[in-house]
């Protein structure tokens, strides 16, 4: 230290101190200066050109730290003056942002309290715009629907809340927990009442306008107008919910038009079934006129042809043979339409245009197999679309009220085509009552009262008919001469005469339709009268078995009638002869030989399941021949 200040030329080094930077450059001069001739001045010392170099090194150094002390640290300074200053005001920030969140939170949680309490209700009264444009704007379909459910659930909540609103109002009770509803409430309300008398409005004339389809007079089939409707059935409930009065008068319009529209379309399908040609069966065809035929054939002579003229009492274009009376006395092809898996409706335009001769049964059947048809499939869909209470009696007032003219129509035809005066076949009398009592049972199958008690008026028609027949072929038997007759000799005593062959076809086929029981598989396809207007739509049911006692028809007594007199007249033939009882015998056995094929037919079809019924009639009378057979052989 002392060598220092020798050469810094100070008495204390210590106590120097260096206020500037130009006292520091003086002193380091004269520190350079001093060392510089101490160093001369002791060449002894060997490392002095080391201290010099060391000192230069020392020298730069210390530049280079005032150049950047000049220069790096003042900038520095400033950089990190402002970088204070930024962080205090950054630090203050956060305090505040540090608040404002804890404020927003607080607030976040307070109207999430208050969101938990109200969202519930915004959601229960809102009513989109889609919903509201859709009620107005939309096609009324089946998926249009859905608006009807969403206005009906709209009502409940909103009389939900209208009720606990008067509650509140009339209980006065401030502490009591009742929800605060919006200001615009009422105007909800209202504008939920709006909707709804336009979801009315567009209903009804939706209604309307398919049935104005109807009357339009162009071939629309009620069907296809039907099902349009039962695609969107919701919408006259909700007319019968809101509007009471609107939805009867709606109903009741239908009812009017669907009346003159099935009073038009049977009307014209009727006409068309009265241009089919019918078989012409006329007085000929009698068991009176099988023995005339028989005395003609055996030389009766001049009293038989006025016999045969006095009591026709008409101009016939041909003559009928026996031939041709046996063939009509067998009915078991006509049978096929009791038993046909196939009972399609004909087609008017087929009707007008056949030329194929038909029995009396076709018409019947095809147009009363129509109004049944057609019938269940309006009673159908009014119980599905116009029902307006559990009670169906409503129902089946109205479809008689829509049917009555058609009803009446079809009456008229039965009594004017097919049971006039001219007409004398019998068998096709008792088909179409059998045809009826099918069409009784499948009304009943179908709970449609309504044509039961319209069936009944046409049996109240048909079996009168049938009586008259009756007596006629009673008749035509008693006021034949049977004295006048002559039979075959060769043949008497061996083979049935004539008149036993005619009589059995006519009696087994009467004994053949004491039952109307069909297949129990029989299927039959039904149509409505979209095809009897020539529309393709059919509509599949199954006929079932008549299970009516046999005895208590009309038909049982006629059979022992007509079986009585034809026993008397025969057995006045066999008073005509050598050996009366082999005669009867032979004859009787004839009968009974066919009546107990027919047994054996009847029982072969119950064992492999085509039929369900028996014939007991069938039986009782085979049983009184064969009694007559075993009487007269032992005689």
């Amino acid at each position: 230290m002392d060598i220092l200040n020798t050469l810094l030329d100070v008495e204390n080094i210590e106590d120097v101190t260096l206020d500037t930077s130009q006292d520091k450059q003086d002193i380091y001069k004269s520190f350079i200066d001093n060392t510089n001739e101490f160093t001369k001045s002791h060449p002894s010392l060997n490392n002095g050109h080391t201290l010099t170099k060391d000192l230069t090194a020392l020298q730069n150094k210390e530049t280079q730290v005032n150049e950047s002390i000049e220069n790096v640290i003042p900038e520095l300074q400033a950089y990190l003056k402002n970088f204070n200053s930024q962080l205090s005001d950054f630090t203050t920030e956060l305090r505040f942002i540090r608040h404002k969140s804890a404020e927003l939170k607080n607030l976040l949680d307070n109207n999430s309290r208050k969101l938990s309490k109200i969202s519930p209700l915004v959601n229960d009264l809102i009513i989109p715009p889609k919903i509201i444009k859709s009620i107005i704007h939309d096609k009324i379909t089946s998926s249009w629907q859905d608006n009807i459910l969403f206005i009906k659930d709209k009502e409940e909540i909103y009389a939900k809340y209208e009720k606990e609103r008067s509650n509140s109002e009339s209980n006065h009770d401030s502490n009591s927990s009742v929800t605060i509803l919006p200001k615009d409430f009422d105007n909800l309300c209202e504008l939920l009442e709006i909707l709804k008398n336009i979801i009315l409005e567009r209903s009804k004339k939706f209604i309307i306008s398919r049935i104005k389809l109807l009357r339009s007079g162009r071939p629309i089939p009620s069907q296809r107008v039907q099902q349009q409707m039962l695609h969107v059935k919701q919408i006259y409930s909700f007319i019968i919910e809101n509007n009471y009065s609107l939805a009867l008068e709606i109903r009741q319009a239908y009812a009017y038009t669907m009346k003159w529209y099935y009073k038009e379309y049977f009307g014209r399908y009727i006409r068309s079934l009265t241009i089919l040609q019918f078989k012409n069966i006329d007085t000929q065809y009698s068991l009176g006129n099988v023995l005339i035929n028989s005395s003609n054939a055996n030389g009766g002579g001049s009293y038989a042809s006025t016999l045969f003229s006095n009591y026709l009492g008409s101009n016939f274009a041909t003559t009928v043979t026996n031939d041709m009376i046996n063939e009509y006395f067998q009915i078991l092809k006509r049978l096929t339409i009791l038993t046909q898996e196939d009972n399609t409706v004909m087609v008017s335009q087929i009707a007008e245009h056949n030329n194929n001769v038909n029995f009396i049964e076709i018409g019947f059947k095809n147009l009363n197999l129509g109004i049944l048809d057609n019938f269940t499939v309006e009673f159908n869909f009014m119980k599905n679309f116009f029902q307006i209470s559990d009670n169906v009696a409503e129902i089946h007032g109205l479809l008689e009220q829509i049917f009555k003219p058609t009803f009446e129509k079809a009456l008229v035809y039965t009594e004017n085509v097919l049971i006039n005066q001219y007409v004398y076949d019998i068998f096709g009398v008792l088909i179409i009552i059998r045809v009826a009592n099918q069409l009784i049972i499948e009304s009943r199958k179908r709970s449609i009262a309504a044509i039961e008690d319209y069936m009944e008026d046409q049996l109240m028609l048909l079996w009168p008919k049938f009586q008259q027949l009756i007596d006629w072929q009673v008749e035509s038997l008693n006021t034949v001469d049977v004295s006048q007759l002559i039979l075959k000799k060769e043949t008497i005593y061996s083979s049935p005469n004539d008149l036993t062959i005619s009589f059995a076809y006519f009696l087994k086929s009467l004994l053949i339709l004491t039952t109307s029981a069909v297949p129990e598989n029989a299927n039959s396809s039904r149509e409505s009268l979209a095809t009897i207007e020539g529309d393709e739509s059919v509509t599949n049911i199954d006929t079932i078995e008549q299970g009516a006692d046999e005895t208590s028809e009309p038909l049982y007594n006629s059979i022992i009638r007509i079986r009585n007199v034809f026993e008397i007249i025969i057995t006045k033939f066999s008073k005509t002869l050598d050996s009366p009882e082999k005669f009867l015998s032979v004859n009787y056995m004839h009968l009974y030989n066919m009546l107990e094929q027919q047994n054996l037919l009847l029982s072969e079809a119950n064992e492999i399941g085509q039929m369900e019924n028996d014939n007991p009639i069938l039986k009782d009378t085979a049983f009184h021949y064969k009694t007559l057979v075993e009487a007269f052989n032992k005689t």
